[in-house]
């Protein structure tokens, strides 16, 4: 494994914990194992190349990030000391951080991913792309559209191509859990007429979406449906398309997408996506 590849893993934990990081006691626990857990590995990494007293393996966080401090003085390292406490706390004590505290350790614990990339191993973090990771190669294609116009400054095109991607995200879903031979058929109800297609898509996002309520609400502001026509068969989505009003709205928008896709992926077979 090559270091880009080791530390595109790490900043994929990283993302993962921050992803599920809210207040929810389950959601801070997760935040603070994962930062600690890619703030450790780099540092036993790097420790490598360190002489100690016994295994690495043995030898805990304390020791090796003070041994690594004494040949190069790391940012924050008073509070990543601490991240390790509060990691531990929760590990041997059962103590649930506060919400404060879980943001400003995973503020500290990226800070340290990047100065570390950078100084460990001459990486820049902003170039490990955790779009390598998409199973699907014109959802993969399109994000990268979307975030180099971001980058640009374009903020429609960037909008548009993201949207797109989410797109395809729920067509695909949407033609593995619902069922074409129901194509058709209407369900009425107070006067209401309901796609059979739709609903069965509906339940089964309700049921592998119900612990991540944002992106149920973002997958749901899709709407997908069958195509069956002489020309064409297949599966097409309407997604909206937001204006964002500055940059960090959009760089916001399209963290909150690509983690959806990211964490939910691999909820239906891998063959379901395109190369």
């Amino acid at each position: 494994m090559t270091s880009s590849d080791f530390l595109t893993n790490m900043k994929l934990i990283f993302e993962h914990g921050r992803y599920k990081c809210d207040k929810s006691k389950l959601g801070r626990l997760i935040a603070i194992h994962e930062a600690h857990y890619t703030v450790e590995q780099i540092l036993r990494e790097k420790a490598t190349d360190q002489a100690f007293q016994g295994a690495l393996h043995d030898i805990g966080f304390e020791k090796i990030i003070k041994k690594l401090n004494e040949t190069q003085p790391i940012p924050d390292f008073d509070r990543l000391l601490n991240l390790n406490r509060i990691r531990n706390g929760i590990e041997h004590h059962n103590i649930t951080p506060d919400w404060e505290d879980v943001i400003v350790h995973l503020e500290i614990a990226e800070s340290f991913l990047r100065w570390s990339c950078k100084q460990y191993f001459d990486v820049d973090y902003d170039l490990l792309l955790l779009e390598n990771a998409i199973l699907d190669g014109p959802i993969k294609r399109v994000m990268l559209e979307a975030k180099q116009h971001i980058k640009n400054g374009d903020l429609q095109q960037a909008s548009n191509k993201m949207y797109e991607a989410l797109g395809a995200f729920k067509f695909t879903f949407f033609g593995y859990y619902s069922d074409p031979r129901v194509i058709g058929q209407v369900f009425e109800k107070d006067d209401r007429k309901i796609d059979f297609p739709n609903l069965l898509s509906d339940l089964a996002f309700k049921i592998l979406l119900a612990e991540d309520e944002k992106a149920l609400t973002k997958v749901m502001s899709v709407s997908s449906s069958f195509i069956d026509t002489p020309e064409q068969k297949g599966v097409k989505s309407v997604y909206p398309l937001p204006q964002f009003k500055d940059k960090a709205e959009a760089e916001n928008d399209y963290a909150e997408i690509l983690g959806i896709i990211l964490n939910h992926q691999n909820k239906v077979p891998v063959r379901a996506w395109r190369e």
